[in-house]
């Protein structure tokens, strides 16, 4: 199951917005989820939180990932922070931001990934 976000109306006042084509897709992992890693045991895992996409200090979508870690919001072209929320199990959340850029067609596939702070 992929979420997928709303994004948060940019401009207000139109009786009809523009439908967006573009957005991140992907999945987030944190990690280690153990102290010591090993060969053959993952030392990531995805993880299930809420996210919000910010641009300029603004923000323009919020999106769940799934218990798989799978998620998809639309945005328009250009360039973001995905900021955990209070809610995602790692070492301070809210300073754990990832600069990702949307292509200018489609879905742009990221990765993103978080520390625990398990050591």
């Amino acid at each position: 199951m992929v979420v997928t976000a709303v994004a948060l109306s940019a401009a207000c006042g139109s009786a009809t917005s523009p439908t967006l084509t573009t957005g991140l897709t992907g999945t987030v992992l944190r990690g280690p989820v153990t102290p010591v890693c090993t060969v053959n045991v993952p030392c990531q895992a995805p993880f299930s939180a809420g996210f919000t996409v910010d641009r300029s200090g603004m923000a323009v979508a919020r999106f769940r990932s799934d218990s798989d870690g799978r998620f998809t919001v639309m945005v328009p072209p250009g360039t973001y922070r995905v900021i955990p929320e209070a809610d995602a199990p790692l070492l301070a959340p809210a300073s754990q931001a990832k600069v990702v850029t949307v292509q200018d067609a489609g879905l742009t596939t990221v990765t993103l990934e978080f520390d625990t702070g398990i050591r």
